[in-house]
């Protein structure tokens, strides 16, 4: 059976230092960065399609991403092809849907995903006329978004494990913040972390996770054992260091990197 457990961070959640009193260090061009893209870099909408991305975001992103002479990859839950739709025509280095998907130069194609079969089809067809549950289906994963019903969580969690579980037991249910998510094991953000760590241009560079969610602890646990540091977004416990409250937080500190840098005035 797969596993149906609800995933989250292992180990013992901390409250990260605040920006109230500390803002996290200041990024030297020494550093790598990861970036996780809803709830950190956009505030999250009641439908995956309709986040809103700041045009100063965007400026921000590029200049940062060629400060660090391109070790800035943004580690996401989407699809590349979503991500991209949202932040073109700037295109960077990224780990889709919790690493499934690599792109580790920007001007290569990413290279294709499995599917997980029917799945996505058997979880749309259960949910068929209800207006309250979204099913995406990511190829790699499936999705099950109930954003706009969140005291259903249990009630979905145990529909969602009883198709997952009957799909084989190569998979595992991860849950973020009103989202259920099918995947391959294997898969997460800390072995996203570690692939592109393995090569140019973040090898040997001191790594840095910004994230906002459950599967972001991931990441934040492998920068943090690599001897970088995790940076929480929002309220919650957390491995991480430091925290920011917000994506617009997150946007100032970014740009506080290049003013310090002299990029900006």
């Amino acid at each position: 059976m797969a596993d149906a457990s609800l995933r989250n961070a292992g180990g013992a959640l901390k409250e990260p230092k605040t920006e109230l009193s500390n803002q996290p260090p200041a990024l030297t061009a020494g550093h790598a960065l990861f970036l996780d893209f809803d709830g950190t870099l956009v505030a999250l909408a009641d439908h995956p399609d309709r986040i809103i991305v700041p045009a100063l975001l965007l400026e921000t992103l590029a200049v940062l991403e060629r400060q660090l002479d391109g070790a800035l990859a943004i580690v996401t839950g989407r699809s590349l092809e979503s991500l991209d739709g949202f932040l073109g025509p700037l295109k960077l280095r990224a780990a889709g849907i919790h690493g499934a998907e690599l792109r580790h130069d920007p001007s290569n194609p990413t290279t294709d995903v499995a599917s997980l079969g029917d799945l996505a089809a058997r979880l749309n067809a259960r949910f068929a006329g209800d207006p309250h549950v979204w099913i995406e289906d990511k190829r790699a994963a499936v999705a099950v978004h109930y954003r706009q019903a969140p005291e259903r969580q249990n009630e979905l969690f145990a529909v969602v494990t009883d198709i997952v579980s009957a799909q084989g037991s190569d998979l595992e249910i991860i849950s973020g913040k009103c989202v259920f998510e099918a995947r391959r094991h294997g898969h997460g953000k800390d072995a996203a972390v570690r692939a592109l760590m393995s090569g140019a241009p973040f090898r040997n560079r001191i790594p840095v996770f910004v994230g906002d969610d459950r599967t972001d602890e991931d990441g934040i646990r492998e920068v943090q054992a690599q001897g970088g540091f995790g940076i929480k977004v929002g309220t919650g416990a957390s491995e991480a260091q430091w925290r920011l409250s917000t994506p617009v937080s997150v946007l100032v500190w970014l740009r506080a990197q290049l003013i310090v840098s002299g990029l900006i005035a």
